[in-house]
């Protein structure tokens, strides 16, 4: 009778024939990772992390005998919560040991392949959802990362400060297209810091999902305009990289970002690194395989990213 969650002999009679040209498993190739190429990885000693904002400085004054001090206002807090993952199987110990095929001793591999996957996809899950929520990230009804400013990361009401309540955006609608990149550009060139300064923001990097990529890539790397008789250089020719993320959910969203502010933003924090274990029932003969990790992650500020969700 089949057990939940345990490997036995009787159901996986393969492993246990002789003469078995090929048993397949573990077969296929790997996504490359996307979370070390976006996201700020670091460990964390505690059992949260918290980031909080200043604001900047006024302009300066005329000088008229006496220097006029300026005061600075808190910012928005982010607090990051650990959530703890695990996954484990068990294999009878007679499996184990007629197995004639070793599936089931490299069986434990799998296990760090279905821990990658499991970051990529909660990593993925920052731009999945980067248009709905309000401030927060929770995985499972466990809250990830809370953000006191109330917003999405791609959002429409980005307030100034807590104490000024005048909005700017990014989040847009427009299909990728030349167009559209340009103008969402000129969009991120307008955002503005607490006190309603700009501030300089320089787009190099395109994330999109697998549909849009020959888009993209036409987009960065046409000498020529796309889609113009007109013998006109394209503008965007070499001017951003271009990330492709299979974890990406939907097909027509697409995203133009600062990299270089999104390293100092976007953040993932390792309370525990991957761990693997090992270990035996001594009165049932099973054997237990196991991974276990502790994490965080999201964003603490916005301005690094324009979102542009076609629906």
């Amino acid at each position: 009778m089949a057990r939940a969650g345990i490997a036995l002999s009787e159901n996986f009679g393969d492993l246990l024939e002789p003469g078995l040209r090929k048993i397949y498993t573990e077969q296929y190739e790997q996504l490359p990772e996307m979370r070390p190429l976006l996201f700020n990885i670091q460990g964390s000693s505690t059992s949260y992390e918290k980031s909080s904002s200043v604001g900047a400085f006024g302009d300066m004054e005329l000088f008229k005998g006496t220097i006029q001090y300026d005061d600075i206002e808190q910012g928005y807090d982010v607090t990051y919560r650990h959530i703890q993952l695990a996954k484990g199987f068990k294999v009878e110990r007679a499996l184990f040991d007629d197995d004639l095929y070793n599936i089931i001793s490299r069986k434990p591999r799998g296990l760090a392949v279905s821990a990658n996957r499991t970051f990529e996809k909660h990593a993925a899950s920052v731009f999945n959802n980067a248009w709905s929520g309000s401030g927060t990230i929770t995985v499972d009804g466990e809250t990830v990362l809370n953000n006191t400013e109330g917003q999405a990361l791609c959002s429409t009401a980005h307030p100034y400060s807590p104490s000024d309540s005048t909005t700017q955006s990014n989040y847009g609608t427009s299909a990728l297209s030349p167009a559209a990149v340009e103008a969402t550009r000129i969009a991120m060139a307008a955002f503005k810091d607490d006190r309603g300064n700009l501030i300089s923001v320089m787009p190099d990097l395109i994330l999109v999902p697998r549909n849009l990529e020959e888009t993209a890539w036409e987009i960065i790397s046409s000498k020529g305009k796309v889609d113009s008789a007109e013998n006109n250089a394209n503008f965007h020719f070499g001017k951003y990289k271009l990330a492709v993320w299979d974890f990406l959910s939907d097909t027509t969203d697409w995203w133009l970002i600062d990299s270089v502010m999104m390293r100092q933003y976007l953040n993932w924090f390792d309370r525990i690194p991957l761990e693997f274990f090992k270990d035996k029932e001594f009165d049932t003969l099973l054997c237990k395989f196991a991974n276990y990790a502790r994490c965080s992650f999201g964003f603490d500020d916005w301005r690094w990213i324009y979102g542009q969700k076609k629906s």
